[in-house]
């Protein structure tokens, strides 16, 4: 890419990217010399980004999906009142306010055995769903054909395993040879729903990039070794990174938790961008990885009473930090001061220009 010298007329405000989530906070647009969309393709090419990708696309969690209303994460051009509820299988979510977020109705599992999943088990019919209707509500919100847009997927194996066993007979299918074979077929018949889903994100949304949820760990460790994972997860998450991938679609994923153990079957997935949480090794994973997967960073935590000068440091801070040809990161900016947030667009505009 053609580098372009930085300028302050690019600090202008020319519009506004939505929250990421009910909870985030809705950013300023910059006057940027290339489009958003252009930006991110050059990121993931490694050809020298203009600057570091933060959180400049659209996010979209359609109410069409029962799961974004049941995960109290629905983002669309109407406010959304509905937080829980039942989930795409009928599960029971009960949002709590305190935490922002939903969790699974506890203590009365549907499935505890995996092998009766096919007679219990009853699959949603997307078909039916009002993919058109979807689309005509929110054709002005995802009307900037330069703005990426991202669609959250909420509960991919793992979690939707959780959500069907409660999390120790989950725990136990993934291990339990009389199990692990039904486990694998309930995986697959997801994998061919996520399918559907793609594809419809696509020809209604013009879905740019897909943030797909599956959490596999805790805060000390991963909830299974290496080898359940590349034996149980893995090769459901290739599956779906390669669908993608077949149709020009980013694969971003979500995952909390201290699994840095994980590391090299997360490699091997072949999934574009993860945001690791900050109990993980963020360098070491950077200096070992960051050439083969792109990381997202997130923003220093600042006191209330941090000053300008000290956000503005620390944004420079941060691209000094990372700025290794070959192994650019991103960072999420709905969440993030907006000083911040300003200072690190420019920083990185200057830093880049030089590649």
């Amino acid at each position: 890419m053609n580098r372009i010298p930085f300028s302050k007329d690019e600090l202008k405000v020319v519009g506004k990217f939505p929250a990421t989530c009910p909870q985030g906070h809705i950013i300023d647009k910059l006057n940027t010399p290339i489009s958003a969309k252009e930006n991110l393709m050059a990121f993931l090419r490694n050809e020298a980004p203009l600057w570091m990708p933060n959180g400049d696309y659209i996010t979209f969690s359609p109410s069409i999906v029962p799961d974004n209303i049941a995960r109290g994460a629905v983002v669309e051009a109407e406010e959304f009142e509905q937080k829980g509820g039942p989930d795409m299988f009928g599960v029971e979510w009960i949002y709590v306010d305190l935490v922002e977020g939903s969790m699974v109705k506890p203590g009365n599992p549907i499935l505890t055995d995996a092998n009766d999943w096919k007679e219990i088990i009853k699959f949603p019919d997307v078909a039916s769903w009002d993919w058109e209707g979807c689309a005509e509500r929110n054709r002005d919100f995802l009307a900037n054909k330069d703005d990426p847009v991202w669609i959250t997927q909420y509960t991919g194996f793992f979690e939707r395993l959780i959500s069907f066993m409660d999390f120790e007979n989950a725990a136990v299918a993934l291990i339990d040879d009389e199990q692990k074979d039904a486990v694998k077929e309930l995986f697959s018949a997801l994998c061919d729903l996520y399918e559907q889903l793609i594809d419809r994100y696509i020809s209604y949304f013009g879905m740019t990039g897909i943030l797909f949820h599956d959490d596999w760990g805790s805060q000390k460790a991963p909830f299974f070794s290496l080898e359940v994972f590349r034996e149980m997860i893995l090769p459901y998450i290739q599956r779906l990174t390669a669908y993608c991938h077949n149709r020009n679609v980013i694969f971003e994923m979500h995952s909390c938790g201290h699994i840095d153990l994980l590391m090299e079957g997360i490699i091997e997935t072949g999934i574009d961008m993860w945001r690791p949480q900050p109990m993980n090794d963020i360098d070491r994973l950077f200096n070992e990885y960051g050439d083969k997967i792109k990381l997202g960073i997130r923003q220093p935590m600042f006191s209330p009473y941090a000053t300008d000068e000290e956000k503005i440091a620390a944004a420079k801070e941060m691209v000094a930090r990372y700025n290794v040809p070959g192994k650019y990161v991103y960072t999420m900016s709905h969440f993030q001061d907006p000083v911040f947030r300003k200072a690190l667009y420019e920083a990185s505009r200057i830093a880049y220009s030089s590649h």
